[in-house]
C-alpha cells in the first residue's frame, strides 16, 4: 500500500468516530446481541500487544457470534478496541435471558464489564416468562435491573406465556390471569421507573420464534387478544393512578390483528412529572412521541371518558 494512502487509523479522530458510528448504529444491524456472549469482545484490552493486529475472528465454539456481527470490529486492533468500545456498547442494543430480571444474576453476569462500560449501555432487551417480570416491580427499585450504574434510552420487554397453556382447555383462563398480572406488573414498575427514557413490550406471535436470550425461556408469546387487554388495563390502571398526566406519554403499534405479527406498545417517560421525577427520562420541553394517558385513555374508551370509579377498564 503507497505510503501516501490514507487507512482508518490515520483519519481524523472525528471521521473514525462517524465511521464507528456507522457500524454500530441499530440501523444498520437491527439483529440483538447477547450480552453475555459478547463480552469477549468488549474486555480484551489486555490480549493485545501495542503494535500488533489481531484476527478479528473469534474462537468457534457453539456461541460463535455471527460473521457479520460489527461488534467484531473491536477485535481488529487494541486501538480500535480502546476507541470505539463505549460507542459500540452506547448504540448496540443487547439482549438478556430471562434470569437477568433478577438484580443478583444481572450484576453477575455485568461483572466483567466495567463501570464505565456499564454506564455507557442503552439499549437493553428482557425476554421473560411473567413469573420473571415479577422483579420489574418486586426487586429492582424504581431502577432498571436494580443497578444504579445503569441509563438506558429503551428498556424493551418481550413477555412470554407458559407453553404449558398453549394447548389445554384452561389456556384462556390461564391468558385472561396473566394478562392482568402482566399489566399490574408494568404499571407498578411505570409509577417509580428511572433512568430510563423509553419504556418498550413487545408481543411476539404465537407461531414465531421467540427472538433475543430465549434460550431455555420455555414460552410462547400473547395472543391478539390477550395482548389488548393488557394495554388496556395498563392505561387504565395508570390513569386512575395518575390522573389525565402522569408522567408518561403511550405510543402503541401493530393492532392490525395478526395472530402471527408483533405487536408493540412503548411507554416514554418524562422528567419532573409524576412517575419518574428526577429520574432521567425525556424532558416534558421536547417533541415526545405518543399521547397523554388521559388522551389514550379515552381513544381507548371510544371518545367518552370513563368513570374513574366504575372499577373497570376502557
Amino acid at each position: 500500500m503507497p505510503s501516501d494512502t490514507a487507512t482508518l487509523l490515520t483519519l481524523p479522530r472525528e471521521l473514525r468516530n462517524t465511521i464507528y458510528f456507522h457500524i454500530f448504529s441499530p440501523s444498520h444491524d437491527p439483529k440483538l446481541h447477547s450480552l453475555p456472549q459478547h463480552q469477549q469482545l468488549l474486555n480484551n484490552d489486555d490480549n493485545y500487544d501495542d503494535d500488533e493486529e489481531t484476527d478479528p475472528t473469534p474462537p468457534t465454539n457453539s456461541n460463535q457470534p455471527s460473521p457479520h456481527n460489527p461488534l467484531q470490529v473491536l477485535l481488529t486492533c487494541k486501538q480500535i478496541h480502546t476507541e470505539a468500545t463505549l460507542l459500540a456498547l452506547s448504540q448496540t442494543p443487547f439482549s438478556l435471558p430471562s434470569r437477568a430480571s433478577d438484580p443478583s444474576t444481572f450484576a453477575h453476569l455485568t461483572t466483567p464489564l466495567r463501570p464505565i462500560q456499564l454506564q455507557s449501555l442503552r439499549h437493553l432487551t428482557l425476554t421473560a416468562r411473567i413469573n420473571a417480570l415479577r422483579s420489574l416491580n418486586e426487586t429492582w427499585c424504581s431502577l432498571p435491573f436494580g443497578h444504579s450504574e445503569l441509563t438506558l434510552e429503551k428498556l424493551t420487554i418481550v413477555p412470554l406465556r407458559p407453553d404449558c397453556f398453549a394447548r389445554t382447555a384452561y389456556a384462556e383462563v390461564a391468558d385472561l390471569s396473566q394478562s392482568h398480572t402482566l399489566a399490574y406488573i408494568f404499571a407498578e414498575t411505570l409509577k417509580g421507573l428511572r433512568k430510563v427514557r423509553c419504556f418498550e413490550v413487545v408481543r411476539r406471535g404465537e407461531k414465531g420464534g421467540v427472538a433475543g436470550g430465549g434460550r431455555g425461556e420455555g414460552g410462547t408469546g400473547f395472543s391478539v387478544g390477550v395482548w389488548r387487554i393488557v394495554y388496556r388495563s395498563l392505561v387504565y390502571r395508570m390513569w386512575k393512578w395518575g390522573g389525565d398526566v402522569c408522567g408518561a406519554r403511550f405510543e402503541v403499534g401493530g393492532e392490525g390483528g395478526e395472530e402471527d405479527g408483533d405487536g408493540w406498545f412503548r411507554v416514554y417517560l418524562q422528567q419532573e412529572q409524576g412517575c419518574c421525577e428526577g429520574g432521567g427520562g425525556v424532558d416534558d420541553k421536547e417533541n415526545v412521541p405518543g399521547k397523554e394517558v388521559g388522551e389514550e385513555v379515552m381513544r381507548l374508551a371510544g371518545g367518552e371518558m370513563p368513570d374513574p370509579n366504575a372499577g373497570v377498564g376502557p
